[in-house]
């Protein structure tokens, strides 16, 4: 099997054909254009690493408050569903409440858009 990878490699340089010199030049420029790419990206990991070390830092702080704040929640669970039947009970009062308020609103609506008589103003202070 060690001579099987030897044949692939003559089997690809018999296929490329001969290179021409003139063509040396242009693939060197290629290759050190292609290693210039690869050095500034490695070039930029620590500075992502760097950025990633303070997000994990927030993060783990993060968690910490959300676990303190799910707990307080839960605490207040009671609390949530006294407060819910207090509005259930208060909620049929304040129908009561609108049904009464809409007509008078309505005559205050229409008090407002009727002129003022002649000599009917308001009243003096006093």
């Amino acid at each position: 099997m060690s001579e099987q990878p030897e044949v692939v490699d003559e089997q690809a340089i018999e296929r490329r054909g001969a290179i021409d010199v003139m063509q040396i030049p242009r693939l060197l420029g290629g290759a050190l254009t292609d290693l210039r790419s690869i050095a500034e990206g490695i070039a930029v990991l620590p500075k992502l690493l760097l950025s990633l070390e303070v997000i994990q830092t927030r993060v783990e702080s993060l968690d910490d408050e959300v676990k303190q704040m799910r707990t307080a929640v839960e605490g207040m669970g009671g609390d949530v569903s006294e407060l819910q039947q207090g509005i259930e009970r208060l909620e049929p009062h304040l129908e009561d409440v609108s049904r009464v308020a809409h007509p008078l609103k309505r005559i205050g609506n229409r008090t407002r858009r009727r002129p003022l008589e002649p000599g009917a103003g308001p009243p003096p202070p006093g």
